[in-house]
């Protein structure tokens, strides 16, 4: 598997001798396997973890797992449920370690591990260089987005998947860079038309309202309900915005998968829910990506991508 060798020595830069805590459950196991052996190959001590119980309001693996995390040079959470947006990868990274979550991974994604890491980086750093001298944005697409945010002074964060400092923090597959919108700034309604945390790949788009900041309704057919029944299972900050981002990994193709496809250059994607790790001020059990499809961007009225192509 050339793409997951390629991001264990391009990106997770993984050093002989480091220890490797891999933690999975029975869906990933095998792609968990697969990484196992990558990190072997790189001189890696490997350790797998399986976990259990999971689910997309409860996500915070158990105690005794947090202390193997600590204990470990780098974390691969190669699991169903995102693990990104917990408490505990927030406490795991403060020691030290690295960690690179992969939540949803399939086959499917590994050619959008292949990228070029360091034209990946290169990227994201253009396009945060967008973010930082602006304050404002707003988007739309033909599908019917229309939405406008504010960010001054909110941490724009790349996912450029490189781990090349002690706690840093990763997806993979990897490519993005965004902020975490000034909560209440948020007006507008966002129309989903690839994929969603909970729906998956849509057929029919899912249109939501946003009302300073917070879901005020959610419309649309069949995958509407799976959403639905998340928030109410969900806190009460569950449908408050997150986060908005732009895709910019040009080897990652849709396919109707959150964790790839808001990666993929040409798309944007909203968040609604816990934004603590994003330098946002909401806390919350749920972090619900939404991804749009070739969007029109404006940064303080001047536009920087058009139809999904950065200008």
């Amino acid at each position: 598997m050339k793409a997951v060798e390629n991001t264990v020595k391009n990106a997770i830069l993984l050093k002989p001798k480091e220890k490797v805590l891999i933690l999975y459950d029975r869906p990933k196991m095998e792609i968990a396997k697969i990484f196992a052996k990558a990190c072997k190959r790189r001189g890696g001590k490997v350790s797998m973890v399986k976990v259990t119980g999971l689910i997309e309001t409860k996500r915070e693996p158990p105690k005794s797992v947090v202390r193997q995390m600590k204990k470990s040079d780098v974390v691969l959470g190669i699991t169903s449920i995102s693990l990104t947006h917990t408490q505990a990868i927030r406490d795991v990274i403060k020691t030290g370690t690295r960690v690179a979550t992969m939540p949803r991974i399939t086959k499917k994604m590994f050619p959008a591990l292949g990228v070029n890491y360091k034209k990946l980086l290169s990227l994201c750093k253009k396009v945060k260089k967008k973010f930082a001298s602006a304050h404002c944005a707003s988007i739309t697409t033909k599908t019917g987005t229309d939405i406008s945010l504010w960010f001054t002074g909110r941490k724009i964060s790349m996912d450029d998947g490189l781990l090349d400092k002690p706690g840093s923090l990763h997806n993979l597959p990897a490519g993005e860079t965004g902020v975490s919108p000034i909560e209440t700034s948020v007006d507008g309604k966002i129309v989903v038309d690839v994929c969603m945390v909970g729906v998956e790949k849509i057929k029919n788009p899912i249109t939501i309202f946003v009302k300073r900041g917070r879901i005020t309704k959610i419309s649309g057919k069949k995958e509407t309900e799976k959403l639905r029944k998340i928030f109410r299972k969900a806190d009460k900050n569950s449908k408050t915005i997150a986060e908005f981002s732009i895709g910019t990994n040009k080897k990652a193709r849709l396919i109707g998968k959150v964790l790839n496809d808001e990666k993929a250059y040409g798309t944007c994607h909203f968040a609604f829910g816990d934004n603590i790790s994003l330098g946002g001020k909401n806390k919350s059990n749920v972090h619900l990506d939404g991804v749009v499809n070739k969007p029109t961007i404006y940064f303080d009225g001047k536009i920087i991508m058009k139809n999904g192509k950065l200008l």
